[in-house]
Formats: C-alpha cells, sequence, structure tokens
C-alpha cells in the first residue's frame, strides 16, 4: 500500500460562502438587473436597516456614478 501523508487543516483558514437566499423579492430583483443597462445596479434593502419604514423589504435600483 502506499503510504499518504496530509496537511494539517486550520479552521480560520476555511471561509464560508454566506448563504443565497431566494425569495420572490430577491428573484424579480435579479430580472430587473438582466433588464437595466450595464452599470445600473439593484438591491434588495431589509426593512431592518430602514428605520422608521414600514417592516416591508423594498428594491433600489441605482445608476452608474457616471
Amino acid at each position: 500500500m502506499t503510504g499518504f501523508e496530509f496537511d494539517v487543516c486550520e479552521a480560520s483558514a476555511v471561509r464560508v460562502a454566506p448563504a443565497v437566499v431566494s425569495t420572490p423579492l430577491h428573484r424579480h430583483a435579479g430580472r430587473l438587473q438582466e433588464a437595466l443597462p450595464p452599470g445600473w445596479r439593484v438591491e434588495v434593502v431589509d426593512a431592518r436597516i430602514r428605520p422608521g419604514r414600514d417592516d416591508t423589504a423594498a428594491l433600489r435600483v441605482l445608476m452608474p456614478d457616471e
């Protein structure tokens, strides 16, 4: 049999990608992003970061800085 050597894996070197959330609003944001001209962006704004607003999320369309 052939001997194998393995390096010790450090937990700090492992990066976990954030979970992708697929909600109807995120899917609509993706469709809108595909329809916009290059440079434009669509963001889903969570209700928790919109103080003083209703408890619903919203879409934000950002035009390019140029």
